[in-house]
């Protein structure tokens, strides 16, 4: 095992992608098998040194971010154990890249659908925050995906939970460790919103155990190997970048395209109508951020632009193609000048005017020396005209730049606040938490993908209420009972 003490050699390990300022560490260590890690935490149990554990540093909430302590680093735990194609799983170490995961499994003819836009994180860090992406409005995020977890916990002592084995009763839970020992614990009886939702752990009464670890952000132990579920990838793919002439065109085109795709996977006639894998909006000052890098954005697309996917079949594809053109035309989408693939080649440059904004966000900051704010909440369908409504009115009675994309499918959108100075970083702030405000008063989250992390610890009081986070604090002190992992991540 390596371990690391110099700060030039420990430098990278002390940020990440939320830029969260301070980070610092006595000693990395960069375990590369199971037992490493169990020593590695052994070690600074006995010294009484807080661990962070550190994935690839794609996050954006800062909860890889050490404020002292060690940091136990999962990029030597890169192995994929096993792909078995007949039974349609893979096993994988927590350092394993997303994207060359993918690839790999794809030239099996796999598929594994979560897609967070950061395809060099580590499937480790997509567990642990219970990562999402565009294709979540149809296949999940990545719970939907995890059938088995190897967890290392504070003490040393070994979990190894299979989906479907083992379930709370109502909210008293029941956990047995590779040693035999008995763990008991009280989950936190808080209703989590009917969104998209990735603020605090997941908690359902009868719940699998497996869903408490996906999702708890390296605070209740270290995944150490997971098993994956695949399935088959799908050949052809039809998508589509919609522009309209006003946003609220735009919107009733979303509204129609979203309830007919779950109105067919309701109806299990897949295939046979409209069933988007992933509805993405771009606004337009996002697309005027990118007109110098993507040619043929029509200058009346003052509404935006929605992304669009969907698999078709060699039989289904002719009329599906006729259903989605239908649909822009009735809702007065700039058909003419939209864009639509069906070849693997057209579909990589699609996914790569989706991709080009947020690179276009943080080149934009970089150049201009700006702070940017980022908003990842989400709403229940009903309630989301009146949140981008809400977003429209605080940005435009508060002078903020602002670009917007995201997953409008899940009703959740990225409003990036752009601020020059402290002055209008402040003013951007309270625009932020009013947003929360909003967002919650509506029903929904304060993070759909992110999660928490370091960043955003006074919101999720704001979501579940001081009672709320104490009972979290609680369970997670049942699992480690000095507080060694993952601290000031969630809650203090």
């Amino acid at each position: 095992m390596i371990v690391k003490q110099e700060q030039d050699e420990i430098e990278g390990y002390l940020k990440d992608a939320s830029n969260l300022p301070g980070g610092h560490a006595e000693r990395v260590y960069l375990p590369e098998s199971e037992e490493q890690v169990i020593a590695a935490l052994g070690e600074c149990r006995s010294n009484g040194v807080k661990v962070t554990v550190a994935g690839a540093g794609t996050g954006l909430a800062g909860g890889r971010v050490p404020f002292g302590g060690a940091v136990i680093g999962t990029a030597r735990l890169n192995r994929v154990a096993a792909i078995d194609a007949d039974r349609l799983r893979a096993i994988v170490q927590p350092g394993v890249i997303l994207g060359g995961f993918q690839a790999e499994v794809e030239r099996l003819g796999l598929f594994y659908p979560p897609d967070p836009t950061e395809r060099s994180c580590f499937i480790g860090g997509t567990i642990a925050t219970n990562s999402s992406g565009a294709r979540t409005f149809k296949y999940g995020p990545t719970r939907s995906f995890i059938e088995g977890l190897r967890i290392v916990l504070a003490d040393g002592d070994l979990l190894h939970l299979r989906r479907g084995e083992v379930f709370a009763n109502g909210y008293h839970l029941v956990l047995a460790t590779a040693s035999g020992r008995t763990i008991e614990l009280e989950l936190p009886r808080y209703v989590m919103p009917a969104t998209k939702h990735a603020a605090g752990y997941y908690i359902h009464p009868g719940m699998d155990a497996i869903d408490l670890f996906i999702g708890s952000e390296g605070t209740l132990g270290i995944v150490t190997e997971a098993e994956l579920r695949l399935i088959p990838f799908h050949e052809r793919i039809f998508s589509g970048v919609v522009f309209f002439p006003d946003e609220g065109v735009m919107l009733d085109f979303v509204d129609e395209a979203r309830a007919r795709s779950r109105q067919t996977r309701s109806s299990g006639a897949n295939g046979d109508d409209i069933e988007a894998r992933a509805l993405e909006y771009i606004d337009a000052a996002a697309l005027d951020l990118i007109r110098s890098r993507v040619p043929n954005i029509p200058g009346g697309a003052e509404g935006g632009a929605i992304w669009f996917e969907q698999e078709t079949t060699e039989e289904t594809e002719e009329g599906l193609l006729g259903a989605w053109y239908d649909l822009i035309l009735r809702h007065r989408g700039l058909a003419e000048d939209s864009w639509f693939a069906i070849g693997a080649e057209d579909q990589r440059k699609m996914r790569a005017f989706r991709h080009a904004v947020p690179e276009a966000v943080y080149e934009h900051i970089t150049e201009h020396g700006q702070t940017k704010l980022g908003t990842d909440m989400a709403v229940p369908d009903e309630h989301f005209r009146e949140l981008l409504a809400f977003y429209r009115s605080q940005f435009t009675a508060n002078g903020l730049a602002t670009v917007v994309y995201g997953h409008i499918g899940n009703c959740h959108l990225h409003a990036n606040i752009f601020a020059d100075g402290s002055e209008q970083f402040a003013r951007a702030r309270k625009v932020y938490e009013s947003l929360v405000d909003r967002a919650l008063e509506l029903g929904g989250t304060i993070s759909a993908e992110h999660g928490i992390g370091k960043l955003k610890k006074a919101y999720l009081e704001k979501l579940y209420g001081s009672e709320g986070v104490e009972s979290m604090r609680r369970l997670k002190h049942g699992l480690d009972r000095r507080g060694l992992i993952g601290s000031g991540t969630m809650f203090d």
